[in-house]
């Protein structure tokens, strides 16, 4: 089983459209798919596809130990789409982060509980987390088994701050390493890119950055904490029609006659990337095309 969290230290940088985008395409490519919404106060994620069914309890209950995780229907919602089910936000309260502050396992919590074997089901889990740093998006990259997507968009304060507040998180968080916990890379997904020469140059720079490792990781031992992934987003409107249209973008447009790819590609491209062991799988998605419409 994969745990991906998806962060950014800031909002609006397209977490949860892009989770809630791979969790469609990988569940459109026969996986059992897990998506997590830890955004606790704007639960983005939990709302972008319509469920079949909604479980009474979600990340509350499931962070604060007060479900039977034994009954999996108190816990998980089943969204519309085959193979991809959701674990809801619902702390509008804003309670968890207090809580979990304070609980002695507070940061490993979500890593141990996503141990038990209700979880054991699901081939990929996609946690998105809130824009924002704290201990709430400390758990949630805790979590994670092979690595951490972050998320930004080609504007260069953004670009600053993400690496500014990602660096610092996992230099609060290196002391775990002490329990062989070893902190996980930050894959970054460069969102939003218009073809204009600012962000060209913004993109050149962000490779500068990453390649040479210009950025301070002495209190990490000097390690390479990120990698730029190939894949890009276009800011396209396409994007946005996946939320009028309640459904993964990849579903809406497999060709298209701009210069750009087609977004079934774009996603495909993200897919094999990320996980390239289950490349032929998605490579499927493209030939079958599914469009939702007969599920």
């Amino acid at each position: 089983m994969i745990i991906l969290p998806i962060i950014s230290p800031k909002g609006g940088e397209g977490k949860s459209t892009h989770a809630a985008n791979l969790a469609g395409f990988f569940a459109d490519a026969s996986l059992r798919v897990l998506l997590i919404d830890a955004d606790y106060s704007q639960p983005t994620a939990s709302s972008i596809f319509p469920l079949n069914y909604e479980a009474p309890a979600g990340l509350y209950e499931l962070l604060m130990q007060t479900v039977d995780l034994n009954r999996s229907e108190q816990i998980i919602s089943r969204s519309v789409i085959k193979n991809l089910d959701i674990l809801i936000s619902n702390d509008p309260d804003e309670l968890l982060p207090t809580a979990m502050l304070h609980a002695p396992d507070g940061r490993l919590r979500l890593r141990n509980v996503l141990q038990h074997p209700l979880f054991s089901q699901y081939d990929i889990i996609f946690i998105d987390s809130k824009g924002a740093t704290g201990v709430m998006s400390e758990l949630v990259v805790l979590a994670a088994t092979q690595g951490v997507l972050g998320v930004i968009k080609p504007i260069l304060p953004d670009v600053r701050e993400f690496l500014r507040g990602t660096l610092r998180m996992l230099t609060r968080l290196r002391p775990f390493e002490n329990y062989g916990i070893r902190l996980p890379a930050i894959r970054i997904l460069v969102n939003g890119i218009e073809g204009t020469n600012l962000d060209r140059d913004t993109l050149s720079e962000l490779t500068d950055i990453i390649n040479n490792q210009r950025y301070d990781a002495s209190a990490l031992g000097g390690r390479q904490v990120y990698q730029l992934l190939e894949t890009r987003i276009d800011l396209l409107d396409i994007y946005k029609l996946g939320h009028v249209r309640a459904q993964p973008v990849h579903r809406l447009e497999y060709k298209t006659t701009r210069k750009s790819p087609a977004a079934a590609q774009t996603m495909h491209r993200l897919a094999c990337e990320l996980v390239p062991l289950w490349a032929e799988k998605f490579d499927a998605v493209l030939t079958a095309q599914p469009t939702g419409e007969a599920q």
